[in-house]
């Protein structure tokens, strides 16, 4: 694919642009690819761009036969298509199917973003598993991604010393969260993803075991970072918050059914050190356990 040749053919009228900007520096570096290399086969990286720009910038496309992966780094841009506009806020991660008429563009004072042009079978693969109504993508708190994207940043930077094998593994990686991040959605709408209801259930009947989202990570096969974010977002709270509102509900219990001492209840319930069981216990109930069961049977 001669990807110059056909963003001239595609445009629909000349792009504004900044003085000094031009026309190539919409596709940044282009790179020569290379159709018997079986590793390119499945990510083949057409060109890569940092973009620093400011009003007037703006360019529009009939369609173009690969698809675009647009990180706004921050500022802020815009794309629009034929199933809408797309703002492209900072921090954000843009995965488009070019083939199609659409136009991009500058939305406020500066944008600076970069840019690659893709294809390859695993692009072709993950396109249909990535939902476009959940784009852009909010990278905040999605340190998975932001290092990859880093990775790609420093690789792409200087095009002669470029490991195209480390772009197939991060483009992977990116891609694969962000399908995943669609089917969680997905299963969200239908209620809590069995690997969610998996962990709550594990604190609700043995709040008082050990338990680390790494080892979650490992049974469920699930990244921790994707656990927390999606637990918070089907049950309100974070799974240690969620862990530590049974275990405190289990020790007002036993403060007001038994007489056994603070340290052997927190110990009983999961804390590791009375210390921070006295913490939290008062954080969340304005009093510490033992002034708890006394104003508690003095009510008696």
């Amino acid at each position: 694919m001669n990807l110059t040749a056909e963003l001239r053919t595609a445009l629909i009228r000349l792009p504004s642009l900044t003085s000094d900007t031009e026309l190539s520096s919409l596709l940044g570096s282009v790179y020569e690819t290379n159709e018997e290399n079986e590793i390119e086969g499945l990510v083949t990286v057409l060109a890569y761009g940092s973009h620093s720009v400011s009003p007037p910038f703006s360019w529009q496309l009939r369609s173009l036969g690969c698809h675009i992966l647009l990180y706004t780094k921050n500022g802020r841009g815009a794309l629009n298509c034929r199933e809408g506009k797309f703002s492209l806020k900072e921090r954000t991660l843009l995965f488009f199917d070019c083939r199609q008429p659409f136009s991009v563009s500058i939305d406020g004072d500066f944008w600076n973003f970069e840019l690659y042009f893709l294809t390859g079978s695993a692009i072709s693969a993950f396109s249909p598993l990535i939902d476009s109504k959940t784009m852009p993508f909010d990278l905040s708190g999605h340190s998975e991604i932001s290092g990859h994207l880093q990775m790609l940043e420093k690789n792409n930077r200087n095009p002669l010393r470029r490991n195209e094998v480390l772009d197939v593994k991060c483009f992977t990686n990116i891609l694969s969260d962000l399908a995943l991040d669609c089917r969680g959605r997905q299963e969200e709408a239908d209620g809590p993803a069995p690997h969610l209801l998996y962990m709550k259930k594990c604190f609700d009947t043995s709040f008082a075991a050990h338990y680390s989202l790494a080892d979650f990570e490992q049974t469920l096969n699930v990244s921790k970072y994707r656990l927390c974010r999606d637990f918070s977002a089907a049950f309100g709270v974070s799974p240690l918050q969620y862990l530590n509102e049974r275990r405190l509900s289990a020790a007002r219990e036993l403060l007001l059914t038994t007489d056994i001492p603070v340290h052997e209840i927190a110990s009983s319930v999961g804390f590791d050190t009375t210390n921070h069981f006295i913490s939290l216990f008062k954080r969340a109930n304005g009093l510490t356990p033992g002034a708890y069961r006394r104003q508690q049977t003095h009510k008696k």
